[in-house]
Formats: C-alpha cells, sequence, structure tokens
C-alpha cells in the first residue's frame, strides 16, 4: 500500500511539472524577424513622440535582448487583445517596434525573444538607455486606444516604474485624479537626449488598479495640455 502511494504521489508529482513546464513555456513570445521591425542610424536629429518608455526599474546594468520582459499586471479576459511595443534608445540611434497577438492571458510576467540584427549595439545600452513601450488595444495597433503595461529587463522585482518622457523644453510633473499631490519629474543627465530627455519615478502602489494618470506640462510659465497616460 505504501508502495502505491508513493507511485502515485511521483505520478502526480511528475504530472504537475510537466504541466507548469508547459505552462512558463506558454508564456514566451518568440517574434520572427518580419514581425521585428527596426532600424540603426548613424546619425538623429529629430525627436520622438512625448511618451517614450514604461518600465520598472532594473537591476542588470545592460540590456539584454533576451531579457526583455513585458508584465500584466491584471487578467486580459478579450480574445482580440493586441500587444503594441515600441523601443527607443535616448539617443535616438537605435528604434524598433513590433505587434503580437496577444488574446487571453493570466496576469505575470511574459518574456520575449527579439530577432535583432543589432545585438551588438543594443547590449551597449544601459537599461535607463533604451527603453520599451508597450500598449494592450483591441485587435488594431493603429486604434490609438492604447493602455499601457509595464516592461523590464531582466526578470521583475518590487520595484518601482518608470516612465520616461520627451518635454523638451516643458516642465514635467505628474498628476494623479483624485490625488492632491503631484510626483517631481527630473530631467535625465546624459550626453544625447534625443528621444527622451526626462524620468518621472512611480511609486508601485500607486497603479496597483487600472487608471489615468495624466502629464502636466507647463513650457516658460506657459500650462500645455495634459497628456494622458493610461495605465491598464
Amino acid at each position: 500500500m505504501t508502495r502505491y502511494l508513493l507511485f502515485t504521489t511521483t505520478i502526480i508529482f511528475c504530472f504537475m511539472t510537466n504541466a507548469v513546464a508547459q505552462e512558463q513555456e506558454q508564456r514566451r513570445i518568440v517574434l520572427n524577424e518580419k514581425q521585428f521591425k527596426e532600424s540603426f542610424l548613424e546619425t538623429v536629429t529629430v525627436s520622438g513622440g512625448i511618451r517614450a518608455g514604461f518600465m520598472y526599474q532594473s537591476l542588470l546594468d545592460h540590456v539584454d535582448i533576451h531579457e526583455l520582459y513585458v508584465n500584466l499586471q491584471h487578467d486580459i479576459e478579450d480574445q482580440d487583445a493586441m500587444l503594441c511595443v515600441n523601443m527607443v534608445s535616448r539617443d535616438g540611434r537605435y528604434s524598433a517596434s513590433w505587434e503580437y497577438a496577444l488574446g487571453k492571458q493570466t496576469a505575470g510576467s511574459i518574456a520575449v525573444n527579439l530577432p535583432s540584427k543589432y545585438q551588438a549595439q543594443v547590449s551597449s545600452y544601459s537599461t535607463d538607455a533604451l527603453v520599451v513601450l508597450a500598449a494592450i488595444t483591441k485587435k488594431d495597433c493603429a486604434s490609438g486606444e492604447m493602455k499601457y503595461v509595464p516592461t523590464s529587463w531582466g526578470e521583475v522585482t518590487k520595484s518601482d516604474y518608470i516612465l520616461y518622457v520627451n518635454s523638451g523644453n516643458t516642465d514635467t510633473i505628474i498628476g494623479i485624479p483624485g490625488e492632491s499631490e503631484r510626483i517631481q519629474c527630473s530631467k535625465i543627465n546624459a550626453d544625447s537626449t534625443i528621444a527622451y530627455d526626462t524620468r518621472c519615478i512611480i511609486a508601485k502602489g500607486i497603479l496597483d488598479e487600472p487608471k489615468s494618470i495624466f502629464l502636466v506640462r507647463k513650457n516658460f510659465g506657459n500650462r500645455l495640455p495634459n497628456v494622458e497616460f493610461p495605465v491598464r
């Protein structure tokens, strides 16, 4: 009887181990070269959009293309959900974008395989010099109805978020609906800040639930329209 119980327990344990392994394998996005669009330029003279990246603080010193994670804080129930991702280096030389039919997913992190042709160049960037902006939308990444999710270089730790912003000549702070206190953003001290020049550190607990925060901007004292940043 004891041998039977041990044998049965072993079978159950092996089954559970295989199930976990299969689940982990399913939680990896493998992109092909046609899906992954990237460029590396020798000279850049123009800047990008206001929103540049939304990431957890990383423990890695430099970017590792095999260590990118997309972190879903809540379950996705929409079968038509699309993941829309843009990547940009602070100096504006490297950029990449890709889309992926995500579908229904449970909360948690998803590893990503990036088929980059510029691995040597990419790995030379520190983790705050090449940032990722990921969003969930329905069916079409051109819809404009984006809800942003944090990414990370390396596996997630219990760290704060960093929102990377291209503020130009504006002073930028973060406003949170229902909260009187504003989050101060700071200029990035680096030689080249073409694609983004400001970082805003947001405490992890602030975004535990889906909500919109707002970039509140002033240019030489003049208030500019707020920029919404909806977080899923």
